[in-house]
């Protein structure tokens, strides 16, 4: 039966090869049996890492209409669900997950019955509905069949105890995380004991248990160093967090500094945790009362949470700026921040109670909510596959910056980015890939370009980042950041040997001295001559 393989124990996980999946003939093309066992492997890859689940996914959708299996297609189906649901698109998945879920019961297939009930539980867990993120958790547990992959079992009892946890059963959460933990180093997975033990760390920050805190800081530590590990920046923050809570500031910002300052230990999966590791620092540098370097961590954590559209982040940004304000002594601006910090916390709250309902409206009711006027237009001004803003948000903002320009006599440089052998990528890889390496182009441009910059993607494989008050100079230095920071990225995991580079034109107005249709224009011609002089170049003059 799909989804029962035996496992040996000791088996160290390595990233899987997808390879089958590529294969498009008859001859070629992975058998059902072949097929299902790369199933047992794709379904707990998104939650290992959403990023290098998103082509396999696409691509298993494929076989599985090729092999015309319907439990195959099923399974299928429903790892790309999970895919959905972990990208944001809540709606669609839980709508996805339930259709799956009565298949499952009508068909009486324990196996996708059990991993729906599993995909329901992290669905309710989104919305906020721990009782029925519990419920569910229990029933795909309790339909799992036996013989499952080691990594399956122990992704459905990591869900139970997260369910357990904040339910607060936290003694029967810690007995299902110890269980993991058991699988974990049978199988030498790493990876799920990392996860485990970081969950499990934050149980005993809640219940105020420091000494049991401590002791699985340094579990995880050891644990990254004896296998050679490394763990990601919300692990590091984990770490940070415990760090703080332990009289222990420095030491929390020398965990995360260099997830911040060192592009070599950032990874592309990890750009979207930068912002809240970007507070944690912010936090442990108020505690030192290095004022000037919180103030300056806390000014970059906005940008990008303005940049992406983080409100609840956005909101948290406003904690800390009251709490920086008044240990610098300036007490009316502490006051109004909290105010504001007050007030978009509850407007927050009461958004996200309407996203909720909008969502349960969606998916229990087979409809889609009417979208609110200003998410509607919020996201008219944003691209939906990078989250960036849009060309129609840069032409209005481009207008408001030359106004603004011509007011104050300042500089503005604008940046044409484009991908170099980019189709290269789409017809070698496949357009999946492709939409992959946009997403994680999209998340460098935002850290490497530092506010009060803005990055917006103009269609296809071209973006644009536009730097107020940027000399010539200087946007020159910060075009060249944006092209380093393109090609120093490790692509291996996306695109195997292919390098992803970009080639970018610039040009820098003084007083809003032309408009904004001759400023694209000439830098869309030095992007041209940037292609023409070897590619992966910046040229900022003509």
């Amino acid at each position: 039966m799909p989804g029962q393989h035996m496992y040996k124990k000791g088996t160290q996980f390595k990233q899987p090869d997808w390879g089958l999946l590529d294969r498009e003939s008859e001859s070629e093309g992975c058998t059902a049996e072949e097929f299902s066992r790369l199933l047992d492997l794709l379904e707990v890859q998104p939650y290992r890492d959403v990023n290098s689940a998103i082509a396999p996914v696409q691509q298993a959708l494929g076989v599985a209409a090729r092999l015309d299996r319907e439990d195959l297609t099923q399974r299928t189906r429903l790892i790309h669900a999970d895919v959905l649901g972990r990208q944001g698109k809540i709606a669609e998945s839980g709508r996805l997950i339930r259709e799956i879920n009565a298949w499952a019961a009508e068909n009486d297939h324990e196996y996708i019955l059990a991993r729906s009930h599993r995909l329901l539980a992290g669905f309710f867990r989104r919305l906020g509905d721990n009782d029925s993120s519990l419920e569910h958790a229990l029933r795909g547990l309790k339909h799992l069949p036996g013989g499952v992959a080691p990594a399956t079992r122990a992704d459905h009892l990591m869900m139970l105890a997260l369910a357990l946890d904040e339910s607060g059963a936290y003694d029967d959460a810690k007995q299902r995380f110890d269980e993991v933990l058991e699988i974990a180093n049978a199988t030498q997975d790493v990876q799920f004991a990392l996860y485990a033990l970081n969950n499990m760390a934050f149980t005993y920050y809640d219940l105020g248990d420091l000494e049991k805190a401590e002791e699985l800081i340094v579990k995880i530590r050891d644990l990254s160093a004896v296998h050679g590990f490394p763990l990601n920046a919300m692990q590091l923050d984990t770490i940070a967090k415990g760090e703080m809570l332990l009289g222990r500031p420095e030491e929390a910002e020398r965990t995360l500094l260099p997830v911040i300052t060192d592009p070599s230990e950032r990874r592309l999966s990890e750009l979207a945790s930068l912002p809240e590791c970007m507070l944690t620092i912010a936090q442990a540098q108020l505690l030192q009362d290095k004022l000037e370097e919180s103030q300056a961590m806390l000014d970059e954590a906005k940008h990008l949470c303005d940049d992406h559209g983080l409100a609840a982040l956005s909101v948290r940004v406003r904690l800390r700026q009251s709490e920086l304000y008044a240990a610098a002594g300036r007490y009316k601006e502490a006051y109004e921040e909290h105010r504001l910090f007050h007030d978009e916390s509850e407007a927050l709250r009461s958004a996200e109670r309407e996203a909720k309902a909008h969502i349960f409206q969606a998916v229990f009711e087979a409809e889609e909510a009417r979208k609110s006027s200003e998410h509607f237009r919020e996201m008219a001004l944003r691209d939906p596959l990078t989250g960036l803003r849009n060309r129609r948000f840069i032409d209005e903002h481009i207008d408001t910056l030359l106004k603004e320009a011509k007011e104050t006599g300042e500089a503005l440089t604008i940046a044409i980015i484009d991908l170099d052998h980019f189709k290269r990528v789409n017809d070698t890889l496949s357009h999946v890939v492709g939409d992959t390496v946009l997403i994680n182009v999209a998340k460098i441009l935002s850290v490497a370009a530092a506010e009060p910059a803005a990055v917006a993607r103009m269609g296809g494989e071209e973006f644009v980042a536009l730097f107020p008050r940027a000399d010539e100079k200087q946007g020159r230095e910060l075009a060249n950041r944006l092209c380093r920071a393109i090609r120093g990225a490790d692509w291996s995991p996306i695109t195997g040997s292919l390098p992803v580079t970009a080639s970018i034109g610039v040009h820098t107005v003084y007083g809003g001295s032309i408009g904004r249709t001759e400023l694209l224009a000439i830098a869309d011609r030095r992007l041209y001559m940037a292609k023409h002089a070897g590619k992966d170049c910046v040229v900022s003059e003509g």
